[in-house]
């Protein structure tokens, strides 16, 4: 489990908007945290709330993380390609990010696949189990819940209950983002062809991932394993 917390402020879908449109304009990063200054000047007035929100958006963005920066740069091909289908790219981008994000989608997929509406206690417990780190979940929850209704991916009807929005997904190459990004966060070395369509950590989206598809993209490898068709990510891409 990640123990980086780092989203600290609720990521407002509108504040995303911004920072990505901003990506065509090729500016420097000076320029691009001058842009992003101003603009959240007219919804921030707290000077520290104001610098957490730019810097998490840059990071998100526009900065580069170490060992992801391909699907990064894909993500941000992506947004200025397909702006409608912020959503399902920033689900990805975040994590790519932020971790820890991953750790909290891969549990409240695990939750609602069981249950048609957890709690945020639930989710604490839950991830304190996992992590031990009482004030990492007290800082992290409430803000990554709230930016994952921000995305449109759960509604909160009740106070602290939380129930699932499914969205289809059907571009085929943001479908292929979102597998590749998940299966690189997940670890493992392989999986099955059904098991690309049930992670967890993409709990809010219904896709379907093709074997055809998998053979036309040469990001993944396809082997096979006591006879069961398997799938990897390819190393050189």
């Amino acid at each position: 489990m990640a123990k980086m917390v780092g989203i600290n402020m609720v990521i407002k879908q509108g504040w995303m908007k911004k920072a990505v449109s901003l990506l065509s304009e090729g500016l420097s990063e000076a320029e691009y945290r001058k842009e992003l200054e101003d603009y959240l000047s007219f919804e921030i007035d707290s000077p520290t709330n104001k610098r957490k929100a730019r810097e998490i958006l840059m990071r998100i963005w526009y900065l580069n993380t170490e060992g992801v920066e391909a699907l990064q740069q894909e993500g941000r091909l992506l947004i200025q390609k397909y702006p409608q289908h912020l959503p399902e790219i920033a689900w990805c981008m975040l994590p790519l990010a932020y971790p820890i994000f991953f750790d909290y989608a891969d549990l409240i997929g695990k939750m609602l696949s069981f249950e048609t509406e957890v709690s945020t206690g639930q989710i604490k417990q839950k991830m304190f189990d996992e992590i031990g780190e009482r004030h990492v979940i007290d800082t992290a929850t409430s803000k990554i819940i709230s930016t994952m209704r921000e995305l449109g991916a759960i509604s909160s009807q009740k106070v602290g209950k939380h129930s699932l929005i499914h969205t289809d997904v059907t571009n085929t190459e943001i479908i292929s983002f979102m597998v590749r990004t998940a299966m690189y966060l997940d670890g493992s070395s392989y999986y099955s062809l059904s098991a690309l369509e049930e992670f967890k950590a993409l709990f809010p989206y219904k896709y379907h991932i093709s074997k055809e598809h998998l053979v036309q993209d040469d990001r993944f490898v396809l082997s096979t394993f006591d006879g069961e068709l398997t799938v990897s990510l390819n190393s050189g891409t």
